[in-house]
């Protein structure tokens, strides 16, 4: 086809979209002018290009003019994808914004898995893709077949995406966090093995104060690294040592 009938065609076909939206009919969705042969996909992390494509089920055949909703709903039913839009450039072309979820923590379910802020585990290797990220205790795995965790264990693990936010810092530090008495938080470091008794929506401020207590025994060679910090009780550092170490 000729460059000067290309244009024209693709002018003609854009003034009739106008009029019949995504009603394309059916022998322009077949011909070979409007074959999908540009497809640009930002917000790729984890996912490749080929898994997406591959998702949406876009082959060498597939029209510009397919179900945009039918490509957005395979994505959205994607694990690792959280938020989706597709839109077409006529005539050869889609442009695909996602976001895809987060790891923030790892769970034992028993096997190790990824999981995001909304207690959604994730279909990523731990070991590929280098996850440093603090292993949360949860007392059942989620139900069978199911890929979302149970509320208790949900709202746990949304409070470390919190803290990534808060303090990532903080949290690159963090071996383990378990829940403990009241609703309160326990945040474990291994190096030097220290636990953070922290209430749920803690501050940065607080972090910190907890923290400084840490630096402040680590900088004394006359003090001993504190065995628990307790910033659970407003305007309070609790610091508990073991003696005789």
């Amino acid at each position: 086809m000729s460059r000067d009938l290309h244009i024209l065609l693709v002018t003609v076909v854009l003034g009739a979209t106008l009029a019949w939206g995504d009603r394309v009919p059916e022998a322009l969705a077949t011909m070979e002018a409007f074959r999908l042969t540009d497809v640009e996909i930002e917000g790729l992390r984890y996912l490749t290009r080929s898994e997406v494509l591959k998702t949406m089920g876009i082959a060498a055949e597939t029209s510009v003019w397919g179900e945009i909703d039918t490509w957005s709903e395979r994505l959205l039913a994607h694990p690792l994808i959280r938020t989706v839009h597709v839109e077409r450039r006529i005539p050869s072309g889609l442009l695909i914004s996602l976001s895809e979820r987060v790891p923030v923590a790892l769970v034992a379910t028993p096997t190790v898995e990824p999981v995001d802020a909304e207690g959604t585990l994730l279909p990523l290797d731990p070991a590929e893709h280098r996850l440093d990220l603090p292993l949360v205790e949860i007392d059942r795995a989620p139900a069978q077949g199911s890929r979302l965790l149970p509320e208790a264990a949900r709202e746990l693990v949304g409070e470390v995406g919190r803290l990534m936010s808060v303090d990532p810092s903080f949290l690159q530090m963090v071996s383990e966090v378990r829940w403990g008495e009241r609703r309160s938080l326990v945040a474990r470091w291994v190096e030097p093995e220290v636990e953070f008794l922290l209430p749920l929506g803690v501050s940065q401020d607080r972090l910190r104060e907890a923290l400084n207590a840490v630096a402040h025994a680590a900088s004394n060679p006359s003090l001993e690294v504190p065995e628990v910090i307790d910033v659970r009780f407003a305007d309070q550092v609790v610091v508990r040592r073991t003696t005789g170490k």
